[in-house]
Order: structure tokens, then C-alpha cells, then sequence
């Protein structure tokens, strides 16, 4: 499964959060996802949510986590906060595996300013799509 938030930016100066989630079927592993997902294969779309329509939209900062589509919430948010506690205070952007959950995380330098609070956003956002998906 990948799930992705994207806090984007319209021309017109709009933002909001656009999440997704994608399953790729019974794919399971440890560590690293199979080659190629999410680059190029995002899988199935099952579920999303809009708030800036695309196309044309800038992207402000975005959280990607990858795991078998199976995976546990519980699982997926202790991952998380491994994630997170591991890899703050590096530069951005942060990558990192945590047993079979992986995780990509960016974001433009306005929104680094108060990362801990544009994280859990995403974060939120892709628990919610997830849920609804």
C-alpha cells in the first residue's frame, strides 16, 4: 500500500491537502517495499481525499508511507513515531525504514518552520484517507 499527503498550493495562492491511498495486492515484505513501488508503481487508487484540485498545484510538503496493504493501523503509527523520533534534528528531506513501513517526508521552508505541526497534519490526512479507503 502507499499512502501519500500532499499540502499543496494553488496558482491562485489556495491550499489545502490532498491524500491518497494506492494497494498493491498481496505483496508482503521486510525492510525495503518491492522495487519499483511506489516510483513506478503507485498500484490501484482505492481511496482519496481533495482539497486543491489539480492540475497546476505547488507542492508545500508531502508524507509517503509505503507497507503491504495488510499492514495494521498500530503498526503503521508505531513506525511512524520510530520514524520520527529517529530522523529529526537531520536535514530535509527524511527517508527511513521501520520493519516493513517506510516513509518519505518533505517540505518548502515555510512550512519547516513549524514541521512538528505540518507532520501531523499529513499524518492525520493519511490516516483518515486510509480509514476511508
Amino acid at each position: 500500500m502507499f499512502l501519500t499527503a500532499q499540502h499543496v498550493a494553488s496558482s491562485a495562492g489556495a491550499e489545502g491537502i490532498n491524500a491518497f491511498v494506492y494497494h498493491h495486492g498481496p505483496y508482503v515484505w521486510h525492510g525495503l517495499p518491492p522495487a519499483g513501488i511506489p516510483d513506478t508503481n503507485t498500484g490501484m487508487l482505492v481511496a482519496q481525499t481533495i482539497e486543491q484540485p489539480p492540475p497546476g498545484n505547488r507542492l508545500r510538503s508531502y508524507l509517503d508511507v509505503v507497507a503491504p496493504d495488510e499492514t495494521p493501523s498500530a503498526e503503521i503509527q508505531a513506525a511512524f513515531v520510530a520514524f520520527v523520533t529517529a530522523a529529526q534534528g537531520a536535514p530535509l528531506p527524511w527517508h527511513g525504514v521501520i520493519g516493513r513501513v517506510s516513509f518519505r517526508m518533505d517540505m518548502d521552508a515555510g512550512c519547516a518552520a513549524t514541521w512538528q505541526q505540518e507532520l501531523a497534519v499529513l499524518y492525520r490526512a493519511v490516516q483518515a484517507v486510509r480509514i476511508g479507503g
